[in-house]
């Protein structure tokens, strides 16, 4: 029986213990001009998402999107001498800082072109050589809130 038949939804489930460590490995990595990171400012910013070569077909269909999200690991971020829980007293949780507990960075971007194992975005807030951990779609009736609250300054 393959690994996915277990999923099936006639049979009955129940979910193994979750590891207690994750191991990812990039799947491409970012090229752009921006050395160093910075706070704001990103939104004009045209970065290549370079894409290893063994996950070129995982792009099929990609260019049909106007959008895309992308993971990235803060690899800066995890030398960062401090790693503070808050950022003037509203938890790290509650900002877009990249000083979070796994370094991760979620970002919605405007996917200009795809070339080859190449997609030219958009609005990335990520540095050169920063690795990508994952590539999704964006989908607005399913990434979009109409109704999204932000606390008042």
């Amino acid at each position: 029986m393959s690994a996915w038949n277990c999923f099936s939804r006639n049979r009955p489930f129940e979910r193994p213990q979750p590891p207690a460590d994750v191991n990812l490995r990039p799947i491409a990595w970012v090229r752009n001009n921006i050395k160093k990171p910075k706070p704001s400012g990103w939104e004009n910013i045209k970065s290549v998402v370079e894409v290893n070569s063994e996950y070129v077909e995982y792009l099929h269909g990609i260019e049909g999107y106007s959008h895309i999200i992308l993971v990235c690991y803060l690899d800066l971020a995890a030398n960062a001498p401090e790693k503070p829980s808050q950022i003037e007293d509203i938890g790290i949780f509650a900002t877009r800082s990249q000083l979070r507990p796994n370094h991760l960075a979620v970002s919605s971007v405007k996917l200009l072109n795809r070339t080859g194992n190449k997609l030219e975005v958009q609005g990335l807030d990520s540095i050169d050589g920063t690795p990508v951990l994952d590539i999704k779609p964006y989908l607005p009736f399913y990434d979009a809130f109409d109704n999204a609250e932000i606390p008042a300054e």
